[in-house]
């Protein structure tokens, strides 16, 4: 017995030198936490015999030890640690997604750009939206994290804010005293800051301070000159002179206005003008008596931090109280109103002006703001854009590439732009409106942008077909995608539907035409469409629960492909039941996990059953359900409009026309594909779940538009704006799209 006791005692110190004979072993091992073995002794009594001899000890466990590391420097810039507490989240490869926890911070980005481990394991982030801030902090809402082989678009610097503590007892510089940016004996003090062109290239801007005064008994402050520099070449200031260039007087109105042309003394015009003054002339300026307006009491929607949503989209209408007004609904849904024409003001019996308001989501705060500015703009002097025929109802655009010699080559013809074409936004002012009547500045500026858009897309076309020669000018060969354009929709349908369309492209699928959907949905006169690669019509039998979870068990084994999401459609034909829609709702679920047993995929879904069971997809009484899966990474579709086309324009114009394009791999095509060369790369399109089966004309899609293209409408190559200062045009090349280096003519 002695010796057995002994034995424990050296079994227990090789277990000690194991554990440590570990950590050493260890000791480069990136995220490594050492390990502690743990003894205790055995005793040799029972709960009646407390005076035994004890009989030796015994390894109790073998625990890691999580105390703060030492935190080192590597050469791989994707290495990282955690201090303090935590883990790093990895999920596993295949479809079983097993989620683990590491402190190794030791990764690398795989063949995907996704940023792995060693193990091939993919490092887990949260979401972020637009803005960068964090969408969702739940572990089941993490994603795989990638980088992305795109590189942003350079931003010049606008604005420089300094602030700078400029010495006192400096000595006045004379105004004798002439300038000269290499002798500092000419100026007090001077700062330098680095600023970005729009090709994102530094340049150094250096600012001289200029003492001017010191303080005086009448004036108790220092005052400085400034004088900007930038990489050697002085920043003048613009200043408005009392006479143009041609000795033509300038005259000013109360609104700060300039013009020259003062044939009307009063300068009158539709009621909405002012006198004018010279710009020697003006005396001391007196304050304006504050109007007052008052409206229908909106406090009833607006109060305790409630906020109201303004909608223009025609299709939208019917959401409005507006409508809901006019049409006397019993219950009508509060809180969405109509932009068009929001107030009639009328001032001193001028005649009734109408006041719209964008879009958009507002507190009261905001809205007073937003309807503050609309009157501004309705009653200031009016900034109609004339374009006279033959004069400025046109304009060209040329690409200049570097020739390699000093010199410039540009495109054999120039794009000419016809700004008296009809767009979305002409059409949207009025029908049959003419734009050669003049337009105003947020008008002519989205349909300028649209026309010079389409004349780069038009530029490499010819007809259906592609121009080899244009595409390969305007090196957008390998950058190519097709473009459909429904026809008008009129009415926009009801409830859900899914519209089915074969799409035939070479580069990513050479066995010829795939189906695939979109799915439509009307929930209260708010049409949404999204474009998805599966579909599945379920058994009835196919639902249940796993857990508190929805479980959908399909034919066939689905994990080859990941599915993401699942989006349900079912729609109401009047008659049947939609309990299930209700229950689940309309939007996307995510999928959880999904697993095949030998027969079927059994997918269970991030959406937990509560209240009852699952509702019964295979009552009688129940209307059919349908499953898009797969958002497609082919093509995307959308209703067009001109949200954000146009920087520093709120106004938006829709067209009620569906636009479905390629994207991603799908939209890499060359003038040698087939499918580049011939329309039918959009074809079948039909409604496979609505009321008016097969049948696609409720879309427009029916009868629709086929082109090529190279510029995306929504992130145009070349972004047109407005100099408010200098009252000129500004044309800015995205690098992105035209590539790298490529000046705008």
């Amino acid at each position: 017995m002695s010796f057995y006791t002994a034995l424990t005692g050296l079994k227990g110190a090789q277990t000690d030198i194991s554990t440590t004979s570990n950590n050493i072993a260890n000791v480069g091992s990136s995220g490594f936490k050492k390990s502690r073995a743990e003894f205790g002794d055995i005793f040799g009594s029972t709960p009646l015999q407390t005076n035994g001899i004890g009989a030796g000890t015994l390894t109790k466990s073998i625990k890691q030890q999580f105390s703060q590391g030492n935190i080192t420097q590597s050469t791989n810039t994707l290495d990282m640690a955690i201090s303090g507490q935590g883990f790093f989240a990895m999920q596993g490869g295949g479809n079983a997604g097993q989620t683990v926890y590491t402190r190794n911070g030791a990764f690398s980005v795989n063949d995907d750009g996704f940023i792995v481990d060693s193990n091939g394991q993919f490092l887990l982030g949260y979401p972020v939206d637009t803005a960068g801030a964090v969408s969702d902090k739940t572990l089941q809402g993490a994603t795989k994290m990638q980088l992305s082989a795109n590189f942003g678009e350079p931003q010049a610097t606008a604005n420089i804010n300094m602030g700078v503590n400029l010495p006192s007892d400096a000595e006045v510089i004379g105004a004798d005293v002439e300038f000269d940016p290499n002798d500092a004996t000419t100026y007090s003090a001077s700062s330098s800051v680095t600023i970005f062109d729009n090709g994102g290239n530094p340049k150094s801007a250096t600012v001289f301070y200029i003492k001017t005064q010191n303080p005086t008994a009448t004036d108790q402050t220092f005052k400085y000159d400034t004088k900007m520099f930038v990489d050697g070449v002085e920043i003048t200031p613009q200043l408005t002179r009392s006479t143009d260039t041609k000795g033509n007087a300038l005259f000013i109105d109360k609104f700060g206005q300039s013009t020259t042309s003062a044939e009307d003394p009063a300068y009158i015009l539709e009621g909405k003008g002012s006198p004018l003054y010279k710009a020697d002339d003006l005396g001391e300026p007196q304050k304006s008596t504050p109007a007052k307006l008052t409206g229908l009491g909106l406090e009833t929607y607006l109060g305790d931090g409630r906020t109201i949503e303004i909608v223009t989209d025609p299709m939208q209408f019917k959401r409005t109280m507006e409508y809901q007004t006019l049409t006397d609904v019993a219950n009508p849904i509060p809180g969405t109103f109509w932009g068009k024409d929001f107030l009639l003001v009328d001032v001193d019996e001028s005649g009734p002006v109408s006041i719209d308001v964008p879009p958009g989501v507002y507190n009261g705060v905001e809205l007073a703001a937003a309807v503050e500015t609309a009157l501004r703009e309705a009653f200031g002097d009016d900034k109609q854009v004339q374009l006279t025929e033959g004069i400025d109802s046109t304009f060209t655009i040329d690409l200049k590439t570097d020739s390699g010699d000093g010199k410039s080559t540009g495109l054999a013809s120039p794009i000419v732009i016809d700004l008296h074409a009809s767009t979305l936004v002409s059409e949207s002012i009025e029908v049959g409106y003419d734009p050669a009547d003049g337009m105003g500045m947020n008008e002519f500026l989205t349909h300028a942008q649209t026309l010079m858009t389409k004349g780069l897309n038009e530029y490499v076309q010819d007809g259906i077909d592609v121009d080899a020669t244009a595409a390969a000018e305007l090196n957008v060969e390998g950058r190519l995608f097709k473009n459909v354009l429904g026809t008008q929709i009129t009415d926009a349908p009801q409830n859900f539907d899914i519209i089915s369309f074969d799409h035939n492209n070479e580069v990513v699928d050479n066995a010829g035409a795939v189906e695939r959907y979109i799915a439509y949905a009307n929930i209260d006169d708010n049409p949404n469409i999204k474009a998805y690669d599966a579909k599945f019509e379920p058994a009835l039998t196919a639902f249940g629960v796993s857990g508190d979870y929805l479980e959908v068990t399909l034919a066939g084994d689905l994990t080859a492909i990941d599915y993401e999401v699942f989006r349900f459609q079912q729609n109401d034909d009047g008659v049947n039941t939609t309990d299930f829609i209700d229950q689940v709702g309309p939007g996307e679920v995510a999928i959880k996990s999904a697993t095949f047993d030998g027969a079927n995929t059994v997918f269970v879904l991030d959406h937990e059953v509560t209240g009852t069971d699952i509702i019964d997809p295979g009552n009688a009484g129940e209307n059919a359900i349908k499953i898009l899966a797969k958002p497609s990474d082919y093509v995307e579709a959308y209703f067009e409009d001109t949200d954000g086309l146009v920087e520093g324009v709120s106004d938006v114009y829709y067209s009620n026309k569906i636009v479905i394009r390629e994207i991603d791999s799908a939209a890499k095509r060359n003038t040698t594909d087939y499918a580049s060369n011939a329309a039918g790369s959009f074809s079948n399109f039909a409604s496979t779940n609505g009321i008016n089966v097969g049948d696609a004309s409720e879309f427009g899609l029916d009868t629709f538009t086929e082109t090529m293209a190279w510029v995306d409408q929504r992130d145009p190559a070349i972004k047109l704006g407005y100099d408010e200062t200098n009252q000129r045009l500004t044309f800015d090349g995205v690098n992105g799209q035209l590539g790298k280096g490529t000046g705008v003519g």
